[in-house]
């Protein structure tokens, strides 16, 4: 991870916090606190001793000396991007595999990149619609206010030509008058809130997914900047390759197995035999303040049952979304999420029974 990473700097935060118990935070806390203490001392140490000291041509020393560290500093970036681009030749030779395929040296086909950046919007407007349902049922809009989200939203999606390329579910969810969604279709959000930021991060709009060791939030701010774009600009950039995605959907896979053997251990989710053996050793296996998986400054083991569903949700809907992109992205042709996830070989008695039935806060 980058340290120009807003990823970098929480996962120190949470080192920090739990230093005192956890072996593998103290090991990080440390590195990261010397790595960025050193050349803040070298820096004062140089200047204390050759400026301070009056001796001559001290300045001049002290200014070469700071150049010296901050060039050597710079190299060793650079040193360390090339190295990451040769681990990946060094990889495809040792799988045996001379040259890259012709698609995975390209960008996806552009038929597919093209039903991304339509799906991003899609997404992003059901998401911006969603919000604006569950504010609805919480709270009363003033006297003589009228609602206007449906109509903003369906504009939008006419104006791009985006209406007939919605899923059924999704027309009839748009279609229906503000504040009338169940709890049900309420409860879409936050699977539209993973899929908008694993799209996003596809099309790399951001730079970076957030780890579900940072336990990530429901941000409907995510659609925000998508939605106040004046027309629908391709970006220049690649599109990530599959084997980028396939990174985080098995991250998301481990921590499922994880939650789904914790919520079995506590008797939140009913007992089946795809549980049987494999859910109580692996939650044997993980417990442990320097063993167990990350929530926050908090593991898995010491979630509450509210925050465990809750993160078992989210990880669930990245795993789900993150599978169907890896086959979506060596595709040629593209295809609905609600297609592949009727045809897979669904692991969904695990996964769906995460989904929490509350109302998304």
């Amino acid at each position: 991870m980058s340290i120009w990473a807003r990823g970098f700097w929480k996962s120190y935060w949470i080192a920090l916090k739990r230093a005192r118990r956890d072996k593998r935070a103290r090991s990080f806390a440390l590195r990261v606190t010397v790595l960025l203490t050193y050349p803040v001392a070298y820096v004062l140490f140089i200047w204390f001793t050759e400026v301070t000291t009056g001796a001559g041509g001290g300045m001049w020393r002290a200014v070469f000396y700071t150049f010296i560290l901050g060039s050597g500093t710079i190299a060793a970036i650079l040193m360390r991007r090339w190295h990451k681009k040769q681990d990946e030749l060094l990889n495809f030779s040792l799988t045996g595999r001379s040259h890259l395929h012709p698609q995975d040296a390209s960008d996806a086909s552009p038929e597919v990149r093209t039903y991304l950046e339509e799906r991003l919007l899609i997404v992003a407007s059901l998401f911006a619609r969603g919000a604006s349902e569950i504010y609805l049922q919480h709270n009363q809009p003033a006297p003589g206010l009228e609602v206007v989200t449906r109509q903003i939203q369906n504009g939008l999606l006419r104006e791009y030509g985006l209406w007939h390329k919605l899923e059924r579910a999704e027309a009839e969810m748009a279609s229906a008058a503000d504040g009338l969604w169940t709890v049900e279709q309420q409860n879409h959000v936050l699977m539209w809130c993973e899929h908008l930021r694993l799209l996003r991060w596809t099309l790399r709009v951001d730079a970076e997914l957030v780890s579900l060791a940072h336990v990530p939030k429901l941000d409907f701010s995510l659609s925000r900047e998508i939605l106040q774009r004046e027309r629908i600009t391709p970006s220049s950039k690649p599109v990530l390759k599959s084997w980028d995605v396939r990174v985080q959907r098995d991250a998301a896979m481990e921590y499922t197995a994880r939650i789904v053997a914790e919520l079995k251990a506590r008797g939140l989710i009913a007992e089946s035999p795809e549980l049987e053996g494999w859910a109580d050793e692996f939650r044997t296996k993980s417990l442990g303040a320097s063993t167990d998986y990350l929530a926050g400054p908090r593991t898995i083991g010491e979630l509450d049952d509210g925050a465990l569903r809750r993160l078992g949700s989210v990880s669930a809907a990245r795993e789900r979304y993150a599978d169907y992109l890896v086959d979506l992205l060596n595709s040629v042709q593209p295809f609905p999420f609600s297609l592949w996830a009727g045809g897979a070989v669904l692991r969904s008695k695990l996964t769906l029974s995460l989904l929490s039935p509350d109302t998304p806060n």
